[in-house]
């Protein structure tokens, strides 16, 4: 009977034991599969296979992958571990109870969890167990008073947004919750599943490394946030997270984030970088959050509840200064915060392929004018150079125009897209022509059908959502180049006097991107009356065009079918949405905002139109 190397081993862990003890009691118990005893123990999984090895042949895999321990051995085991003596000790966890009268909303959540959007590991998405999402939303209502609150999701791809709406359901003066997300399919997602359950949620697209969306910053009394466990991942999560803070004294940034037992090390590398950012750490709550996956960190994270200080706020208030020569986003922040894929942290950019460079020079060359690339590096005998994360920011900077009577080429190097720059460049720049560089397997050129939040096919297509300001046109854009890695895109600037009324306010939008929505449509709406030579449109005219055009909008989708109050993706309050910069909606809210423009076009005064 083997155990002598397992009593080794308990002895080697000391005052630590209780974990690797659990880990053999659960045997003792039923079979178990190896992801099972990692969740459950919250060891990493390596110190859990070095437990299982000293069973030795005692234990045997069973259908499944279930660990068996042998019957007859059961005794032996727990006589080892002080079977009884560890179960009668076990800490009663303090929301049990009430997490307990929730078993409904755990399997609501399992089901949603199963239909998300695929994790995408180069965005480090590991979901939290269905468990996990209630037991956040049960400590979130419990810890602190949400009626009439703000709370700001970072990042939510384990759904904890939903989960808190639905565990609040009901209640008078429930929270308003915003999630800001890169993924532009999850953020659809979230928007659907909302609706569908008659709750409120606000869904704002941002890629963190380049900033935090204007009408989301200040404005929240709690963040949340489950960042990718690099240091410059969490550091700048909880940075954006903090910028989203409306009361600087009593905001407080939670952040889940967990490391092996293994590699104290990083795990000392990521809490230094939070106190570099000048936050506190008010309590810290061990174990807090499980996973499906994260094996190597015991699949758990721990609850941090961060304090910003003084310190804080002076970081942040240089966060965001313009500079072109940082390292990565703005305020020196790296494009590369991830643990795997091409934008890890340890990864390095690659050149461009010779094919590419010269594809580049060859679409400049062909028209005179002013020619810009857009990367990282400047491209050698290109006169003008800018970084992508400033033309998505500002737009493209004003040096870059030429003379007058010339007209602006763009090519900008999108080669490690990770899926959605190539809409936001199209809605950023402005230009006569523009040419892109891809990755061949860009998920916009393997799927540019893909349906918008309402089903519709290829609504939500970027080439079909900007076809207003760009057209396609076939320089080089068949052939791959170089080993059939890179292609090049290429578009045109629609000629605006070819457009109707509501493609041209369309196109309006599109080249103001960085402006508040609200103001730059009611201008649009007031110019497009004066050039029909109609009476001149009052301001406070033009804006109640456009309330009156999002009621309509919101009107003609009930009609369809949708939820009540949807506005075929519409997933901001009129407010909200009219304060937001259009580069900032999700995707599947631009085609919302597009078909309302056009309303808006139809409701002004025949004289106007």
């Amino acid at each position: 009977m083997s155990g002598e190397s397992l009593a080794t081993m308990l002895h080697g862990y000391g005052v630590h034991a209780r974990a690797p003890r659990r880990v053999v009691a659960a045997l003792t118990e039923r079979p178990h599969t190896l992801r099972d005893l990692v969740q459950d123990s919250g060891l990493p999984r390596r110190s859990v296979e070095i437990i299982l090895q000293a069973l030795g042949d005692d234990l045997h895999t069973a259908a499944g992958g279930r660990l068996v321990l042998r019957a007859p051995t059961i005794d032996h085991y727990r006589s080892m571990i002080r079977y009884d003596e560890l179960r009668s000790t076990t800490p009663v966890d303090p929301l049990a109870t009430e997490i307990h009268r929730h078993g409904d909303l755990i399997t609501t959540m399992h089901g949603l969890i199963a239909a998300a959007p695929r994790p995408q590991a180069d965005l480090d998405h590991v979901p939290a167990t269905a468990a996990t999402a209630v037991r956040r939303a049960v400590w979130l209502s419990t810890h602190y008073d949400l009626r009439e609150a703000r709370l700001l999701l970072v990042g939510d791809h384990d759904l904890t947004s939903l989960a808190l709406l639905l565990l609040l359901a009901g209640r008078p003066g429930g929270p308003q919750v915003t999630v800001v997300d890169i993924d532009e399919e999850l953020l659809a997602f979230l928007h659907r599943c909302a609706h569908t359950r008659q709750v409120t949620l606000h869904c704002v697209y941002a890629d963190l490394r380049l900033g935090l969306p204007p009408s989301v910053a200040g404005q929240a009394d709690l963040v949340f946030t489950d960042p990718p466990y690099t240091p410059a991942g969490v550091s700048l999560f909880a940075a954006r997270g903090a910028q989203g803070l409306a009361d600087r004294d009593r905001g407080r940034v939670l952040v889940a984030y967990g490391y092996s037992e293994r590699a104290p090390a990083l795990g000392a590398r990521v809490q230094k970088a939070l106190l570099d950012q000048g936050f506190v750490f008010e309590a810290i709550w061990p174990g807090f959050h499980v996973y499906d996956g994260a094996e190597a960190v015991g699949a758990r994270a721990d609850m941090y509840s961060c304090q910003p200080t003084a310190a804080t706020w002076k970081r942040l208030d240089r966060l965001d200064q313009p500079g072109e020569r940082d390292t990565g986003g703005p305020g020196g922040y790296p494009r590369s915060i991830y643990t795997r894929g091409r934008q890890a942290e340890e990864s390095q950019a690659e050149e461009l392929a010779a094919p590419a460079v010269a594809a580049a020079r060859r679409f400049l060359a062909a028209v005179p004018g002013r020619g810009v690339f857009v990367g990282e590096r400047p491209l050698p005998e290109v006169p003008s150079h800018t970084r992508l994360p400033t033309v998505l920011g500002r737009g493209l900077p004003p040096s870059t125009t030429g003379a007058a009577g010339t007209g602006r080429s763009v090519v900008a190097d999108l080669t490690d897209d990770p899926g959605p720059w190539l809409l936001r460049l199209l809605l950023a720049a402005n230009a006569d022509r523009l040419a892109v560089l891809v990755d061949a397997g860009h998920p916009d050129l393997r799927s540019p059908g893909r349906p918008d939040a309402a089903g519709g096919p290829g609504a939500g297509a970027p080439f079909d959502l900007v076809r207003a300001k760009w057209a396609r046109t076939p320089e080089c854009d068949e052939t791959p180049l170089g080993a059939g890695q890179t292609r090049l895109l290429a578009f045109a600037a629609v000629d605006p006097t070819t457009l109707a009324g509501p493609e041209r306010l369309t196109r309006w939008l599109l080249e103001r991107v960085h402006g508040r929505l609200g103001n730059v449509w009611r201008d649009g709406l007031i110019r497009i009356a004066r050039d029909q030579g109609g009476e001149p449109l009052p301001q406070r005219a033009a804006l109640s065009t456009v309330h009156a055009a999002l009621t309509a909008s919101q009107v003609n989708g009930e009609a369809r079918g949708q939820e009540p109050g949807n506005s075929r993706g519409i997933s901001l309050g009129t407010t909200d949405l009219l304060s937001a910069r259009l580069i900032d909606l999700p995707r599947h809210t631009l085609a919302a905002v597009f078909d309302a423009a056009a309303t808006s076009v139809e409701r002004l005064p025949a004289s106007a139109t």
